[in-house]
């Protein structure tokens, strides 16, 4: 009956808002050239905390914590993969670029992991990005080619929304690191032209 009661005088409080933040695909220019490649963008991995929209935040090596009332619009692995998503489309470069669904089908299927989405309290007040990007031949059977990122912004001051911009341009930074990294690979190894019958 207590327990009852306490439960119900919680639940009459006023609860606390939450506050959603999201980031901006970095600009790109448009690309005077296209390469012959349809690239298929897969669905991210990340470690379970990174796939929870709750924003985290490092204390230690290895102490993490979660903000309750300060969230991300997406879970970081998503929100990556369509930042990625909508940077390889704008650049104009590739014949297509497609989110993995069931029937889409590519010269090369580009996949992605969320190693690190936080902030960092210790030493100083950062943003960390770590990213780990590889490209999957589907002919050959075998990733043909990987990059990573992993990058400390400084924040500007103690608030969450401040962490939220300063992931944002590191995020952008890596994203503009990583697809540059991508269209000198794919320039430097063009694939082989259909063999006519």
């Amino acid at each position: 009956m207590t327990a009852a009661v306490a439960m119900t005088l919680a639940a009459c409080g006023s609860e606390r808002p939450i506050f959603y933040y999201t980031l901006d695909a970095p600009a790109v220019t448009p690309a005077p050239q296209k390469l012959d490649v349809v690239l298929v963008v897969a669905n991210f991995q990340a470690q379970l905390v990174y796939r929870d929209t709750r924003i985290v935040y490092r204390l230690g090596p290895n102490e993490v914590g979660l903000y309750q009332q300060h969230r991300w619009a997406e879970a970081p692995a998503e929100l990556v993969r369509e930042m990625v998503l909508q940077s390889l489309r704008k650049s104009g470069r590739y014949m297509s670029v497609q989110a993995m669904s069931t029937n889409a089908r590519g010269d090369y299927i580009l996949r992605g992991r969320v190693e690190r989405f936080e902030e960092v309290d210790n030493p100083s007040l950062t943003s960390r990005v770590s990213l780990h990007f590889s490209l999957w031949d589907p002919k050959k059977r075998e990733t043909v080619w990987s990059q990573d990122y992993q990058n400390d912004v400084p924040v500007s001051e103690k608030e969450v929304s401040a962490v939220a911009a300063s992931m944002n341009q590191n995020l952008q930074q890596g994203i503009q690191q990583v697809t540059a990294a991508l269209d000198q690979y794919l320039t430097a190894n063009p694939k082989p032209p259909a063999s006519g019958n």
